[in-house]
């Protein structure tokens, strides 16, 4: 049998559901290696597969593992083997394990991880969309072949997909894309900061954004608020590139909010954590307990401007104006030049 995987640009997860013919990790990708498009791959335990130096202190692929790697161009990975069993076993370690998905077909999180749920953390995918029981909050909706997971747990446990007989539901909590704000760069490494909806001393508006930024000004996550729980994603530095382009461990996380009645952007203060706080750190997870909008004027300039195919203009039409602090706004120019 052949599995064939859509590979994007940058970090993300794959997993398997095949035994691959020849599981090691030279085999596997070596279409990915030969296409110089497979920059680096890393398992739960920090080990590496580097082609670029012929390091490969992970081994071979594990049936029911998933696996993080970073692509310089989109690309296709086809794994031959044999099909393993949905339910083959997998254990789960106490805290982080790297999760793959068996199933032939997509199926809800909730319905997929209804066994350990009482275990069970959180279960994160490759762009910080989450499942978190604690909060009944799913923004990640289904899990899906190709597709791995990082799960965090309570206490080790030995998972096994379920049947598919009657799950399949696709309900979950729809999380619309900011607008004012950019979309932060994904880049390998990311930290949960949750937001109950009893934490604030003023509830925002539905529609209302929320971003978060680094000390040096730099957007690293964002959001919109859809009058419920709400889970923020923030990402970390990619030391695989040479500028800095995310949190670094330690470094504290600023928070804004957009109204998106008034167009103006206020300070949140978190006062108090109910878990961990507002420093970052690699696959950490912080819940606010007391949050205060203050209504500080920022400053905001623009930073460049873009026509509808994404140059850098100065000229007439219809323009996407960059500010310093992430946000966009879409407006018609007349250049009286």
């Amino acid at each position: 049998l052949v599995q064939i995987i859509e590979l994007p640009l940058g970090w993300s997860f794959f997993s398997t559901y095949l035994c691959p013919s020849d599981p090691s990790f030279e085999a596997v990708l070596v279409d990915l290696v030969n296409s110089n498009n497979l920059v680096i791959v890393k398992d739960e335990g920090g080990n590496i597969y580097w082609p670029q130096f012929n390091i490969n202190t992970i081994g071979d692929i594990e049936n029911g593992e998933a696996y993080l790697l970073k692509m310089d161009n989109p690309s296709t990975l086809s794994v031959y083997g044999n099909l393993l069993s949905y339910d083959y076993p997998i254990n789960l370690s106490l805290g982080w394990s790297y999760l793959g998905y068996l199933h032939l077909e997509c199926y809800n999180a909730p319905d997929m991880m209804l066994g350990v749920v009482d275990n069970l953390i959180i279960i994160k995918d490759e762009n910080g969309s989450v499942y978190w029981p604690q909060f009944e909050l799913n923004s990640l909706g289904d899990m899906c072949p190709g597709k791995g997971y990082q799960v965090k747990m309570n206490q080790t446990v030995n998972f096994s997909y379920p049947s598919v007989g009657r799950f399949g539901f696709s309900e979950h909590d729809i999380i619309e894309k900011p607008g004012h704000y950019r979309e932060a760069l994904n880049t390998g490494n990311n930290m949960t900061i949750g937001f109950p909806i009893d934490t604030w001393e003023n509830i925002p508006n539905t529609g209302d954004e929320i971003a978060a930024y680094d000390e040096s000004g730099n957007l690293i996550g964002s959001t919109v608020f859809n009058g419920d729980h709400l889970a923020l994603t923030v990402w970390g530095d990619d030391v695989m590139t040479d500028n800095k382009d995310g949190l670094i461990e330690g470094e504290k996380i600023l928070f804004r909010l957009w109204d998106s009645e008034t167009n103006l952007e206020s300070i949140l203060v978190i006062d108090s954590w109910d878990a961990g706080s507002d420093l970052y750190e690699i696959d950490g997870i912080s819940i606010a307990s007391s949050i205060v909008i203050n209504p500080v004027l920022l400053d905001r300039s623009i930073v460049k401007v873009f026509d509808i195919l994404g140059r850098e203009t100065d000229k007439t039409g219809f323009n996407i104006e960059m500010y310093n602090d992430g946000s966009v706004n879409k407006k018609y120019v007349v250049n009286f030049k």
